[in-house]
């Protein structure tokens, strides 16, 4: 009986050794299409409950706003897939050691940055239009909603990285330095 247990401890220590060694997957090409749309509707039912709450939505204003809102976000999911196809496929172009010529990558850079132009006109003009729907104190809560939303995600990710002794996504060693550098540093 001393042996299993010797012999279990030692299987439970090496593979946990060897969990940090072990590549992340990416979760785009690990998860099914059908999980993938599962978690997709789950937060934006989440999101809708909580633009819901924070408007302080009566019922008509509700019964016209989401299918408003639903449709403004198709628009843009839409732009922003096209964004991540071209960003895609440069990628894919670099790995695979593609010589890339100077007007391939302007154009992919100006198609990018004409997407995200869009995206940005299309949501001035959903924040504008939203008048008609919702009283100006609601119209300034939608508009700040979509960054406090992330801000309050961001934090809840922290908290859970810090209960499971990670720091920046990694685990980290108590006493170590860590350096804190911004993405250009």
């Amino acid at each position: 009986m001393r042996i299993l247990y010797i012999i279990i401890t030692v299987m439970l220590i090496t593979s946990q050794s060897m969990l940090p060694a072990q590549e992340n997957p990416n979760i785009d090409e690990e998860l099914p299409d059908s999980l993938m749309d599962e978690d997709n509707k789950t937060m934006e039912t989440v999101m809708i409950w909580k633009l819901s709450e924070e408007l302080d939505l009566e019922v008509e204003q509700a019964d016209k706003f989401f299918p408003r809102f639903r449709e403004h976000r198709k628009e843009v999911d839409d732009l922003r897939e096209k964004d991540r196809s071209l960003g895609k496929s440069l990628d894919s172009d670099m790995k695979s050691k593609k010589k890339l010529s100077g007007s391939e990558v302007n154009k992919i850079i100006k198609e990018r940055s004409a997407l995200r132009k869009k995206m940005a006109d299309l949501e001035e003009k959903f924040l504008l239009e939203s008048g008609d729907i919702l009283n100006p104190n609601q119209q300034a809560k939608l508009g700040l909603f979509k960054g406090k939303m992330m801000r309050n995600m961001k934090g809840q990710m922290k908290k859970r990285q810090k209960r499971r002794g990670m720091r920046d996504g990694k685990k980290f060693k108590k006493g170590r330095k860590h350096n804190k550098r911004g993405f250009w540093d």
